[in-house]
């Protein structure tokens, strides 16, 4: 007998004393829209865009990255417009994510005449929140993600609307007389000269915002606009995260806004928050600008995923998959780690006996 079959046989004896359930995978994308404030826009009355049931779920896959993917989005409207969105499980700032991304935000945003380097895009600012209170409810602390060109400390700008002022159509529903809406301002420039932004280098300039990327088109595995494969699982294809700080969409992402929970700071100090986890996702449009042919700058959301773990046999990072890998991996498995500490090894949603299959599969595998 091998020294892995050996260290196989002990290990099903060990797990063979472990009760576990087996779960339906959870959804990676948001589930449910906690609040929706829009602002005054062109499309706030228009039942194509003003459902922010539209946020949830995956994107829909059908613009390119040359063409606008109007086909399930929600309009923000101007500036402070906002949605806040939860998801059936937390969104962990996990270390095998690839490229180091935790969740991606999806827009309309596309390429002009297909150049990465030129994009139309109206960015929204986000930010997260952990469920420290526990009781579903997005009332706990909020912290921004800064991206490329925030920095704080920073104090949220309040805009006051006048209904009397607007064009009637502009109005949002529901709304009448003053209101306010707020949110953290993108400076100018180059972010409200115009939506088309320009990217100068060989390094992504922008990054960090919503509706900055587009999403690709869906069983596209390289990028270039044509589908490979047409019938890729939503749930996989758009939680692959792009590289933000590179030009253009990588090869095999689901395209979209890549974010990082490490990015996360106090907006009133500039210090960094130290996720682990986040349960609430908000995003506001983040530019006060009308353009005298296109409208207002209004940043649109077709969807948030969680990032897919892309776990390997070598659990504890020494360069070697060896026995310690096994006891690292039970360690967390039967500590009901999951996803944060890297038990949920198939990325499933669930913490279970599966996950220890899918596990050794690939430590058995590794020469």
């Amino acid at each position: 007998m091998s020294r892995r079959t050996r260290v196989f046989a002990c290990a099903s004896g060990t797990l063979a004393a472990a009760a576990s359930t087996m779960a339906d995978p959870a959804n990676p994308f948001a589930t449910r829209v906690v609040a929706f404030d829009a602002a005054p826009g062109q499309f706030v009355q228009n039942a194509l865009f003003n459902n922010p049931a539209s946020a949830l779920g995956p994107p829909a896959g059908a613009g390119g990255l040359a063409t606008p993917d109007n086909a399930k989005v929600v309009s923000l409207g101007s500036f402070g417009g906002s949605i806040t969105l939860g998801f059936s499980r937390p969104i962990y700032r996990n270390p095998f994510n690839p490229r180091g991304m935790d969740f991606i935000v999806f827009g309309n945003a596309f390429f002009v005449a297909s150049d990465p380097l030129r994009r139309h895009c109206e960015p929204g600012v986000i930010e997260v929140s952990r469920d420290d209170n526990g009781n579903g409810q997005a009332d706990d602390p909020w912290f921004l993600i800064p991206g490329s060109h925030l920095a704080g400390p920073l104090a949220r700008q309040v805009r006051l609307w006048e209904s009397v002022s607007l064009n009637a159509l502009w109005v949002p529903p529901g709304r009448s007389g003053s209101w306010t809406t707020s949110g953290f301002a993108l400076p100018n420039p180059p972010f409200s000269a115009s939506p088309v932004q320009i990217n100068a280098g060989p390094a992504e300039s922008i990054w960090g915002y919503a509706d900055l990327a587009p999403a690709v088109r869906l069983g596209d595995l390289d990028a270039d606009d044509v589908v490979d494969d047409p019938l890729a699982d939503p749930a996989r294809f758009y939680t692959v995260p792009d590289d933000p700080f590179t030009p253009g969409i990588s090869p095999g992402s689901g395209g979209g806004s890549s974010i990082a929970l490490s990015w996360a700071v106090d907006p009133l100090t500039g210090v960094s928050a130290g996720l682990d986890r986040i349960d609430f996702v908000r995003i506001s449009t983040g530019v006060d600008a009308v353009h005298p042919i296109l409208g207002e700058v209004s940043t649109e959301v077709s969807a948030v995923s969680d990032v897919t773990p892309n776990y390997v046999p070598d659990v504890d990072r020494s360069g070697t998959v060896d026995v310690t890998d096994i006891f690292a991996f039970l360690n967390l498995w039967f500590a009901g780690a999951g996803e944060n500490g890297g038990a949920d090894y198939n990325a499933s949603g669930a913490t279970d006996i599966a996950d220890v299959f899918a596990f050794l599969n690939d430590w058995f595998s590794t020469p």
